[in-house]
């Protein structure tokens, strides 16, 4: 489970270092520093995404910032992973066990494992008749 917000655009999986949130009264896009939580109607952005997404013609795009830098770990990702941890640390661990090994060298192995069926010949029931007759 990943903490990093992504970008909102479809199939762009960077990680979110600006939000873009829309005035619609005034017809204006604002693009500014990441927000600390995730709104309803905003956008987060790459920066890729962010530098280059356009607004629709009569719209007036307002960028607050240019560059744009991977957000730094907030701190419910640092207690997130130190919670992680701590639960990692306290399972507890199943005793080692001795490997077992078995080598089979070619001497070791039988020639012939599976016996093998033994075909015999069956007379026919008119050819049985005549051989008992005759005996």
């Amino acid at each position: 489970m990943s903490h990093v917000r992504q970008c909102s655009r479809q199939n762009c999986h960077e990680p979110a270092v600006a939000t873009m949130t829309y005035g619609y009264d005034d017809a204006t896009a604002v693009i500014g520093p990441l927000s600390p939580v995730a709104e309803p109607g905003a956008f987060d952005l790459c920066a890729d995404h962010a530098l280059s997404v356009t607004v629709p013609r009569g719209w007036t795009m307002v960028r607050l910032m240019t560059e744009f830098e991977p957000a730094p770990p907030s701190d419910s990702d640092l207690m997130a992973l130190a919670d992680a941890i701590r639960e990692t640390s306290r399972r507890e661990v199943p005793p080692p066990v001795r490997a077992r090994r078995e080598v089979s060298r070619p001497a070791d192995i039988s020639a012939d494992p599976v016996p093998r069926a033994r075909l015999s010949l069956v007379p026919e029931a008119d050819s049985a008749d005549e051989a008992e007759q005759e005996g």
